[in-house]
């Protein structure tokens, strides 16, 4: 299975740096968020980290350009259907986790 577009559900620590690592290994990655100033914050936070990492050598600008035009930040579970993998990284509570698959099995293909 060729793996092109990544999902991530969580806009937390553990969900931008997923989505950071991914995007800079060449997949397409929408990141969901419960809110539109989660979503913000992510996207804020990966230009603030591509910035340094411009800062510091470590990547070019065009690099750091192009990984973050492969990321898309939204709210919408649905904005997932066409995604080759997904991963969740929301709060360990197993209801939220339940709820969370249950309207993912609805979206996402098998």
């Amino acid at each position: 299975m060729s793996i092109t577009r990544v999902g991530i559900i969580g806009s937390g620590i553990m969900g931008a740096g997923i989505a950071e690592v991914a995007a800079a290994n060449g997949h397409d990655v929408v990141l969901r968020s419960r809110s539109k100033d989660g979503a913000d914050a992510m996207v804020a936070g990966l230009a603030k980290s591509l910035a340094k990492q411009v800062e510091k050598g470590k990547r070019n600008v065009e690099e750091a350009a192009e990984i973050r035009r492969r990321l898309h930040a939204t709210t919408e579970l649905a904005d997932l259907a066409e995604s080759d993998f997904v991963i969740e990284t929301v709060v360990e509570d197993l209801v939220v986790k339940m709820e969370l698959f249950r309207a993912l099995d609805a979206v996402v293909r098998p």
